[in-house]
């Protein structure tokens, strides 16, 4: 037990580094291809991002309980945080332009994959089939493919 609390500190330690490291290589090498568009691009999805990420933070502390939920965001995607944090990961590696921040990114993106594999053995565990039978109808993160049930199932 202690090695792997361990172990998890060490995962987010790395993590905030490698986040605080895009940030600065974003503000840095700003637009370093020169392509305005895709700053115009990233700038939309950062907004989207951050909206989406404080949606589902504010979401989550209000409705903490220990039973699994199934509404709001998480109707749509199984970890709306997750998501908006790839969403803002994409956003900074577009604004930025750079190699670095590239390689930066997917490592994060790599590291937000295997943090939701985690918790979702983690959430089996927990409620057992309940939580399958949510795997089954909500998507992990593709919230397009999330409305799109949710519509289908109000139609039927």
């Amino acid at each position: 037990m202690y090695k792997k609390s361990i172990g998890h500190l060490i995962g987010h330690i790395a993590y905030i580094a490698l986040y605080g490291v895009l940030i600065i290589s974003t503000i840095f090498l700003y637009n370093s291809a020169n392509l305005a568009e895709l700053v115009y691009a990233g700038w939309i999805i950062l907004a989207f991002g951050i909206i989406f990420l404080l949606w589902s933070s504010k979401s989550r502390k209000e409705g903490y309980v220990e039973a699994l939920v199934e509404s709001g965001m998480c109707a749509f995607v199984r970890h709306p945080e997750f998501l908006g944090h790839i969403l803002i990961i994409f956003a900074l590696v577009i604004i930025s332009q750079h190699w670095i921040s590239l390689i930066v990114g997917a490592t994060l993106i790599v590291l937000l994959c295997l943090a939701m594999i985690e918790e979702e053995k983690r959430n089996m565990e927990k409620f057992g089939d309940a939580y399958r039978d949510y795997m089954k109808r909500v998507p992990r993160i593709n919230l397009i493919a999330g409305i799109i049930k949710q519509i289908h199932s109000k139609r039927e």
